[in-house]
């Protein structure tokens, strides 16, 4: 993957969710590599808060050392804001829709709240491939397994919801 793509991308989020924090930034980049087939190349694994990959950690800095998104941080954290950036930006209008189908499943959860939902999804994902149980009991209990500060109903609730709006059935 064009690193430059993937600076259009994180400018692309930082613009149609200016404030957005590092940890919700790693959150979306995984649901539209995991869910919207978007190749970015990233090599997501499970961490403290959810999937993870040092490479988008990277690409953030880098964002803002080549003035293409700013970074403040303020009392919880940094807040990511797109800045004037010129580029063809083609990648991104080509995947415009799934950003904005994201942004409007997802755009109004926490970062809390997006850790369930990824912690989730790679799970899902991770047992589809090994041909796992994928159904809610079991998901739900490797969940819980790795993040005890979820409750087993929240988890199963947070399931159902991704299930409702076939997020699961995406999922690569």
């Amino acid at each position: 993957m064009d690193m430059i793509k993937r600076f259009d991308i994180i400018h692309e989020l930082a613009e149609k969710k200016p404030g957005l924090g590092k940890t919700a930034m790693m959150k979306y980049l995984f649901l539209l590599q995991q869910i919207y087939d978007m190749p970015l190349g990233y090599d997501f694994e499970i961490y403290t808060y959810g999937p993870y990959a040092s490479e988008v950690m990277e690409d953030i800095n880098l964002a803002k050392h080549k003035n293409i998104i700013s970074m403040e941080f303020d009392n919880i954290g940094y807040a990511i804001s797109a800045k004037d950036y010129q580029d063809d930006k083609t990648f991104s209008n080509d995947f415009e829709n799934k950003i904005n189908e994201l942004l409007q499943l997802f755009g109004d959860k926490t970062a809390k709240d997006l850790e369930l939902s990824t912690t989730i999804i790679y799970l899902y994902h991770n047992s589809k491939m090994n041909s796992w149980g994928c159904d809610k009991e079991t998901i739900a209990n490797y969940v819980y397994e790795i993040k005890p500060h979820f409750t087993l109903e929240t988890i199963q609730a947070e399931y159902d919801n991704l299930e409702k709006n076939k997020i699961l059935e995406k999922v690569m």
